[in-house]
């Protein structure tokens, strides 16, 4: 019998590499997430949509129509 085991997809994989180049690098923009993963602009739009969803990065505005993505810090 073969074992099935889960890939994970493509947006789980986008999504883990923002978080691990956010922790190593710190806080990036959008442009430069998309230059430091060598993923399109909707997969790093979507992706950090997700992950501030789900509370795990944080957006500031640093201007307009631009903002620096951060990983969230914990509430206490």
């Amino acid at each position: 019998m073969r074992s099935t085991s889960k890939q994970p997809s493509s947006q789980e994989s986008v999504d883990r590499k923002m978080l691990l180049l956010l922790k190593r690098k710190g806080a990036q923009t959008i442009e430069g997430l998309i230059g430091l993963t060598g993923a399109c602009w909707e997969q790093v739009f979507f992706s950090v949509d997700r992950l501030s969803r789900t509370g795990k990065v944080s957006l500031t505005l640093i201007r307009p129509c631009e903002y620096r993505v951060s990983v969230a810090q914990p509430v206490r």
